[in-house]
This record gives structure tokens, sequence and C-alpha cells, in this order.
């Protein structure tokens, strides 16, 4: 996931009118936009990874990237929380497919996360398999090769004769192959039926990804759309995307 604010992020500062020295701007008319645009998102990754891309020019860091909390109700049988979440791993991503389409400010992406390591907070109450699980307290957990699928579309707008642009929406689809959750101090921190329940838990993950995987896809999209816009508020139309 912080891949993907690593790659519009960089679509956008790579079309700033005051860049960054490291960043060379891709033209609207180049015929091999989208191999510009991952070549730069490249050789930015590690200054998107720390925020700062020198001369002046920050951006929210992504080393590690905080995540807003999630909570799931499921009745009785089922609540937990989850807050606190540091994601760590986002600069190995890799893009996988791009298509751009500047003029009519639309960008699909398709990335691969090989590994993204997450810690945080939780609060869990389960009942499954007729065993009460229960715990508060530390967490921490990995998932492998994870896929996100992007679409950026924007508009243009005028503002004192001046043309703009901004970004209207940004949904995301967000797939996980391999995923680990270690929660601390089950049962009361009893070492034997924590490790059963952390079992039980990453053997029926279907219970909590189902739940998880929207509000992510949902929490990252808005704060995309805000960073995204946010940076364009500034910038004509013809300085980010010259000819």
């Amino acid at each position: 996931m912080q891949k993907v604010l690593i790659v519009f992020a960089a679509l956008i500062a790579n079309c700033l009118a005051k860049l960054p020295s490291v960043i060379t701007p891709c033209h609207r008319n180049d015929p091999e936009l989208e191999k510009c645009i991952i070549d730069a998102v490249y050789m930015l990754r590690p200054l998107f990874a720390k925020g700062d891309l020198g001369d002046g020019y920050h951006v929210p860091p992504l080393e590690p990237l905080l995540l807003e909390n999630i909570e799931m109700h499921r009745g009785r049988q089922f609540q937990a929380e989850f807050s606190n979440i540091e994601a760590r791993g986002g600069s190995n991503f890799v893009i996988d497919k791009l298509r751009a389409n500047a003029s009519a400010i639309m960008y699909d992406i398709s990335l691969t996360l090989p590994k993204v390591e997450f810690v945080g907070k939780y609060f869990m109450k389960l009942n499954i398999l007729l065993l009460d699980i229960q715990g508060k307290g530390d967490m921490r957990g990995q998932f492998e090769n994870g896929k996100a699928v992007v679409k950026m579309r924007g508009t243009r707008y005028v503002k004192n004769g001046v043309e703009y642009v901004k970004f209207t929406k940004m949904p995301m689809r967000i797939t996980i192959d391999s995923f680990k959750l270690h929660l601390d101090n089950l049962f009361n921190g009893d070492k034997v039926l924590g490790e059963v329940g952390n079992n039980i838990i990453n053997d029926n993950q279907d219970l909590y990804l189902n739940e998880i995987i929207p509000g992510l896809e949902k929490s990252l999209s808005q704060k995309f759309l805000a960073v995204a816009n946010e940076i364009l508020a500034t910038a004509t139309f013809d300085e980010m995307f010259p000819i």
C-alpha cells in the first residue's frame, strides 16, 4: 500500500512547476510516457521513503506509513480493533503495469508489494471453534506478494483565468497472497493458550481479512487523494504537464 502513495506522488511531483533538482519532468506528449514515469518513480522512491526530495520540497514520509484505526464488530462473536499501525517495507515495490493519459488526467497502476511488515496495538474478542479468544496489547505481522490496482482520475478546472488540475477519485483494490499475524498477551499472557489462539486466528484469516482490506482500501484512497490535491493546488495544468 505504501507503494501506491509513492507512485502517485511521483506522478504528481514529476510535473510540478518548481521541481526539485532530482526530478526530470515527463512531458504529456512523450511517446514513452509510461517508461519515463516508471524510471522517475524508481529513482525517487528512496527519497519518498524519508519524505525529503531536497531543495526544500517535502512530502509525508512513507517509512513508516501510519494507518488509521481498523474496527470490526460482528455481534458478540467477534469484536476487534487495530490501532497505532505502522507499516514498513514500502520501498521494495514493483510496478507491474502503468497506463497513463496525462491530458485526460487518467492513470491506471498495478503494483506488487513483495513484503510489508507492520506493528501496532490490538483489542480482540473472538469466539471460534468453541474457544473464547481474548486479548489486548501489542501486535505484529507481515504480508507477502500483495497486489494493488489503483485508478487515478482527475479533472481540469479554471481559477483566476488559469487552468488547474485536481484528482476527483482514486479507488483501489488490494489482494494479499500470504498474511501472518501475531497478537501478544492473548489469554492474559498464557504462552500455551496464546500460541493456540494465534494459530487459530491465522488458520481462519477470512474472518478478519475480508473486513480489514475494504477498510484499508478506503482509508488509503482518502489519504492519497487529499495529499495529491494538496500538492496539485499550486501548479497550473501546463506547468504540470508540459508539451
